[in-house]
C-alpha cells in the first residue's frame, strides 16, 4: 500500500508565530492608561462608540492645519508658495475634512463644536503661522522603533526648524496640537486638580517617546517639545497675540527618557495581560478618567465607577 511508504514520517505539531502587535503612544498607551475599560471594549473588541466627539475634534483640526502648511509649502499650487491661507482658504479646507469624517461615521455632535472647531484653526492659521509656517520641516512625520516583543509607533504633527541657529537633527522641535485648553493645575476643586496635572503627566509621557522615537530615526534627541493648546484661542475678541497657556515646552532628559520607555512598557505587559485574560477592569477610584471621558462613554452605565452617576438612556 503507498501509505506504508510514510510509516517514518514524523509531522511535528505546527507552531504558532508569536504576535508583535504595534503600540501606539495615544491609541493604545495612554487610551489604556486612561481607562482600560474602555480601551477593551472600543480598542480591542472593536465596538463602535456613538459619539466620536474627541476623535472628530483632534482629527479635523490636525488634518485642516496640515493642509494649510501644504498650502504654505505650495504643494498643492506652486502659486501659493509662502503665502498663509485666508479664513475662506481655512473654512474651505474645513468643510472638505468635515466631508470626509462624516463619511466615516465620525461628526461633531452639534454645530457649536463644528463651529469652534473651525474658529480655532482660523484663530491658529492667523496667529501663528506667519513665524511657525516657514520653519515647518515635515508634517505628519512618521516614527517607530521595534522593541524586540513589539513595534512602538507615533506621528509628530510638525517637525520644525529652531528658530535661531542651523536647522541640524539635535536642532529641530516636535510640535504636537492639542484641541483643549492647557489643563488647569491650580483648580479650586482638589480632585479637578489632581486630573489636570495627570492629563498634563500624559502629555509629556508622550512627548518623551516620541523624543525617543525621533533618536531611534535621527540618532540623536530633538531640541524639544511644544504642546500648543488650540482652545485657549478661544477668547472674544480674537487673540492678536499668543494667549500665555497657549504653548507648552517640554525639555528632554535622557532619565526621564528611559522611565517613560519603561512606563510603556510596563503599560504593554498589562494590555497583554488584559488581552489573555479578557479582562478589562474599570480603573479605580483615585484614578477615574474625569468628567470630560465619562460623559460620553456608551459604557458608562454599567462601569462601578459611574453607573450611579448617570441616568439611562440610549447613547
Amino acid at each position: 500500500m503507498p501509505w506504508r511508504n510514510y510509516q517514518s514520517v514524523e509531522v511535528r505539531p505546527s507552531q504558532e508565530a508569536p504576535i508583535r502587535r504595534r503600540y501606539s503612544v495615544t491609541a493604545d498607551i495612554l487610551s489604556y492608561q486612561r481607562c482600560s475599560r474602555q480601551y477593551g471594549y472600543f480598542s480591542v473588541h472593536g465596538y463602535e462608540p456613538a459619539h466620536a466627539v474627541q476623535v472628530y475634534f483632534g482629527t479635523i483640526i490636525h488634518q485642516v492645519l496640515d493642509r494649510a502648511h501644504a498650502y504654505f509649502q505650495g504643494l498643492h499650487d506652486p502659486a501659493t508658495t509662502g503665502q498663509i491661507p485666508t479664513d475662506e482658504d481655512i473654512e474651505a479646507y474645513f468643510t472638505e475634512v468635515d466631508s470626509a469624517l462624516r463619511s466615516r461615521g465620525i461628526r461633531a455632535i452639534n454645530p457649536d463644536l463644528r463651529n469652534l472647531a473651525c474658529e480655532l484653526i482660523k484663530r491658529f492659521n492667523q496667529l501663528e503661522g506667519p513665524t511657525l509656517y516657514p520653519r515647518v520641516r515635515e508634517t505628519e512625520h512618521p516614527i517607530q522603533a521595534d522593541q524586540g516583543a513589539y513595534i512602538l509607533h507615533g506621528t509628530v504633527d510638525v517637525l520644525a526648524d529652531p528658530e535661531i541657529g542651523e536647522p541640524t537633527y539635535d536642532q529641530m522641535e516636535i510640535w504636537d496640537y492639542k484641541g483643549t485648553r492647557f489643563p488647569n493645575l491650580d483648580a479650586p476643586n482638589p480632585r479637578q486638580a489632581e486630573l489636570n496635572r495627570r492629563r498634563l503627566r500624559m502629555y509629556e509621557f508622550q512627548m518623551y517617546v516620541y523624543a525617543e522615537l525621533y533618536r531611534a530615526r535621527n540618532g540623536v534627541y530633538p531640541a524639544k517639545a511644544i504642546l500648543y493648546f488650540l482652545n485657549e484661542l478661544n477668547d472674544r475678541p480674537r487673540a492678536t497675540t499668543r494667549p500665555t497657556n497657549a504653548l507648552y515646552e517640554v525639555a528632554f532628559d535622557q532619565d526621564v527618557i528611559q522611565q517613560a520607555l519603561d512606563d510603556f512598557e510596563a503599560t504593554v505587559n498589562a494590555i497583554e495581560q488584559s488581552r489573555a485574560l479578557d479582562r478589562w477592569s474599570a480603573p479605580p477610584p483615585d484614578r477615574d478618567p474625569g468628567e470630560e471621558t465619562c460623559d460620553i462613554c456608551d459604557i458608562r452605565w454599567s462601569c462601578p465607577l459611574t453607573r450611579d452617576q448617570y441616568q439611562m438612556r440610549y447613547p
